[in-house]
């Protein structure tokens, strides 16, 4: 048995001011580590989870992940003097460069630790990016390379919610070329491609790398503006027609064709009335129904929803109730849902067809009470 007499001095404990950062673990359990990254195949989370790992091992201030082929980066915590770059690769295939960063320097320690960890971590991160890489197909136009609609509906959903939340805008233009389908016939289809990828690419060099450009089908287009209102939208859609109409295409027959395009533009934003008139340059008896896209067969559907949905809301819904549902898409009758914002703005594109063609037609914006 252990006794303490009284001449024994007491035990001394070593007290702060200032809270000590905290220490990397001399290690981290294997079986622990496996489990926690095996747990979500979604990219972001799989990173998160290593980096938090790393954190235990090393505490590092900050890291940087980029694979140029997937066109993916992420970036968390704050940039630091000394930096540590790893290539990862599995059965020699490319996962992309992994940087970590802090304010001293990583001793061979470090980096044996870092290097042990990452290795456990190569299974895991393999299966996340391949699942990346087959959502990201599933959500691409396999001609242009431009977003297809299911990108458009996870997206637009997003950023959707994301409005309402934040009270910030968000637009939509929706477009399509004049006269295709004389293009097509007359020089056939694989020039009509050439022309289809030639409007891709002048919407990837006239939008910003935030927004996204979808092709719906055919020879119709979307582009959804985060954090733009009516006004930035119509001048995004006016520069896109000028450009469009700088195009020059040879076709077989060494015929030149100059393409124009007619768009549709509407916007969302906080703090106005939900009334939605009729777009300017449109008759106000128009038909919904010749909206020219099978977007609005769902329409029907998203209305049942919506009623049910504001059954349930308080009356005049708050933004933050607008925000709860927002997630899923769907906004009462007293706001607005990614249909209702494309059928506006598809409204509007009938009234540009209507009044001539290669022309821009803004919707008033749609509002929601703050």
């Amino acid at each position: 048995m252990n006794s303490t007499s009284p001449a024994d001095p007491p035990p001394l404990t070593l007290v702060s001011s200032h809270p000590l950062p905290p220490q990397p673990s001399d290690s981290v359990e294997p079986v622990a580590f496996l489990q926690a990254m095996s747990a979500s195949l979604e990219l972001d989370r799989v990173l998160n989870t290593l980096s938090r790992f790393l954190y235990d091992l090393v505490a590092h201030s900050g890291w940087e992940y980029h694979h140029a082929d997937l066109g993916f980066a992420r970036a968390g915590g704050k940039p630091d003097r000394h930096r540590l770059e790893y290539a990862l690769t599995l059965n020699e295939r490319g996962m992309g460069t992994l940087t970590l960063m802090r304010g001293r320097r990583f001793s061979e320690h470090d980096q044996q630790r870092i290097e042990s960890l990452l290795g456990l971590a190569a299974s895991a991160l393999s299966n996340a990016l391949q699942l990346h890489q087959t959502n990201q197909q599933l959500e691409r136009d396999p001609l242009t390379g431009l977003g297809n609609r299911r990108a458009l509906a996870a997206q637009g959903t997003q950023w959707l919610a994301d409005s309402f939340r934040y009270q910030r805008p968000v637009s939509m233009l929706v477009m399509d070329l004049d006269h295709f389908k004389m293009v097509n016939d007359r020089f056939g289809h694989p020039f009509g491609d050439t022309l289809l990828c030639s409007i891709a690419e002048t919407l990837r060099e006239m939008t910003r790398t935030a927004d996204l450009c979808v092709r719906l089908g055919g020879d119709e287009f979307v582009v959804l503006l985060p954090h733009s209102d009516l006004t930035e939208a119509v001048n995004c859609a006016e520069r896109i027609r000028q450009r469009v109409n700088q195009l020059e295409l040879v076709a077989p027959s060494g015929a030149v064709v100059q393409p124009s395009i007619s768009i549709g533009v509407a916007s969302i934003q906080a703090g106005m009335s939900m009334m939605t008139p009729a777009p300017q340059g449109s008759d106000s008896d128009a038909d919904p129904n010749n909206v020219h896209t099978d977007l609005l067969n769902a329409r029907g559907c998203a209305q049942e929803m919506r009623q049910i949905v504001a059954s349930l809301l308080p009356h005049p819904p708050t933004a933050a109730t607008l925000a709860a549902v927002a997630q899923a898409g769907i906004i009462p009758q007293y706001g607005i849902d990614l249909d209702t914002l494309y059928h506006q703005a598809d409204l509007a594109l009938y009234a540009a067809k209507r009044g001539g063609s290669n022309r821009v037609v803004a919707a008033p914006a749609a509002s929601y009470e703050a």
